[in-house]
């Protein structure tokens, strides 16, 4: 099957997976309800994508959230039932679900969807990004001290490194920004809302689909040491080309 029809298929997967979160989602709900039903949200997004990419394409692997920390090899649908959990809990509507087609090592499509208001942003290798049916492209602050940062805080004990870049960047940025979902941050540098995206305590299903998303958006993402993202990296930068190697440079200044 070609590339396009699997991408009609990873835009499905994302769709079946977040109408169960929509199912689940209620802003009104107490803290205990929240977490619990957050839990039962994530099972029932994650049965959903497993069970419609199975019946699709029953003899290629899934790997995710849920499924364990090792990839089953180089060639993989890689998924992530509930990103955002922690926003999920208390309300915020800024959550994800995300689908990625891994071959040979390099993943060839990404999608991550907005369930709260049944959008998806896409990417195919080499085929550009788009939100919806709007082609995506990363923005070029005139500098710096003009840039809107997003920083994803983490839960502890990593929210003092989260914390440590998002004061280093509130040094210099014009805006600073928090949130708890990776992709949907990653995917606001790529459809030029934030000028650059940091984040700790990564796992690949946070970042694999949109990174790809980010990239045919014409932007660029590393580890915070500069060094390229594999499956394993902990944290990671995205920005414009033209403004990375800064905002390393103040990120490891502290």
């Amino acid at each position: 099957m070609d590339l396009q029809a699997r991408l009609q298929v990873a835009k499905q997967a994302a769709f079946v997976s977040g109408d169960e979160l929509r199912r689940h989602f209620d802003s009104g709900r107490g803290v205990r309800e929240a977490v619990l039903d957050a839990g039962q949200a994530q099972r029932a997004s994650l049965d959903a994508i497993t069970v419609f990419l199975s019946q699709i394409y029953p003899d290629e692997p899934l790997w995710g959230r849920g499924f364990g920390e090792t990839p089953p090899g180089k060639t993989f649908w890689l998924v992530d039932p509930l990103n955002g959990a922690d926003g999920f809990k208390t309300g915020d509507e800024r959550y994800a679900t995300t689908v990625a087609w891994v071959e040979n090592g390099q993943p060839l499509i990404g999608v991550v969807s907005l369930p709260s208001r049944r959008h998806l942003y896409w990417a195919i290798q080499g085929g550009g990004a788009k939100y919806q049916d709007r082609t995506l492209a990363v923005r070029s602050a005139g500098s710096l001290e003009d840039s809107v940062v997003e920083v994803v805080i983490g839960s502890q004990p990593h929210r003092a490194a989260s914390l440590q870049a998002l004061t280093a960047v509130a040094r210099f940025a014009y805006q600073v920004t928090a949130h708890v979902s990776p992709a949907l941050g990653i995917c606001s540098v790529a459809e030029a809302t934030r000028d650059a995206f940091i984040g700790h305590e990564l796992h690949a299903w946070d970042w694999v689909a949109a990174k790809l998303i980010l990239e045919e958006a014409g932007g660029q993402m590393t580890d915070l040491e500069g060094q390229p993202m594999k499956l394993g990296s902990p944290s990671g930068l995205a920005s414009h080309p033209k403004h990375h190697a800064n905002f390393l440079k103040h990120l490891s200044q502290g």
